[in-house]
């Protein structure tokens, strides 16, 4: 079983993706944290690696070498290796790079992309995370060593509109989408929802990509 974690920057993607880990394995369901590509062998990754992540966004180029390595995993079948494993939480993936090509841009090859997004590795459960722009920027004060890309993720209620309609465009490959204020809810109450779906998920018997295909479904929590 496949599970994302992704969204805007200052949202808390990565307190919610150990959290949830956390919360797994004391169900004894054997998550694996994960972030970066899915595929082990990606011809893309060590050169990707090389370039300092604030960069990434800011960047037609970059934008578009990280959509091919996304389009990669999927045509190596990277996925695979890990369902193997157990459980994948991964914290951001080709979501966040078609957001910010949207939003930055808006960048020719994410436009593309977010027509078909089917050409990327689709998850059983994404979860996806924001919050209002002045709670972001609060705590864009408070936050020691911010980078460019926090910052650029507060740059307007434009860019966050933006973000947010590629991110819902991107979501359409996903089984099911689960949207989180994280300005009200915590992510104590986040992780209680989400491990309930993924329960339920596995109950019902479509906890992996070989079980039954179940129509896509989305709900947000405001």
């Amino acid at each position: 079983m496949r599970i994302l974690i992704d969204g805007l920057d200052l949202s808390g993607k990565s307190t919610l993706a150990a959290r949830l880990t956390t919360a797994l394995e004391e169900r004894n369901l054997r998550p694996i944290h994960h972030r970066g590509f899915l595929a082990p062998h990606n011809p893309l990754t060590s050169p990707l690696d090389t370039v300092k992540a604030p960069d990434h966004p800011m960047s037609a180029l970059l934008n578009t070498s990280y959509l091919a390595g996304c389009v990669l995993d999927k045509a190596l079948g990277g996925a695979r290796g890990w369902e193997r494993r157990g459980l994948l939480v991964q914290e951001s993936y080709v979501d966040r790079c078609l957001a910010y090509g949207y939003a930055s841009g808006p960048w020719p090859a994410a436009r593309l992309a977010l027509r078909t997004p089917g050409m990327f590795v689709g998850f059983d459960l994404a979860v996806y995370l924001g919050a209002p722009l002045h709670v972001r920027r609060e705590r864009l004060s408070r936050r020691v060593g911010a980078n460019s890309i926090d910052r650029l993720s507060v740059l307007s209620e434009k860019f966050h509109d933006d973000f947010m309609t590629a991110l819902a465009m991107a979501g359409r490959r996903h089984r099911r989408v689960l949207t989180f204020d994280t300005s009200r809810h915590s992510t104590e109450l986040i992780t209680e929802q989400i491990t309930e779906h993924v329960t339920q998920l596995l109950s019902d018997g479509k906890g992996s990509r070989g079980g039954d295909r179940e129509k896509h479904r989305k709900e947000a929590f405001r």
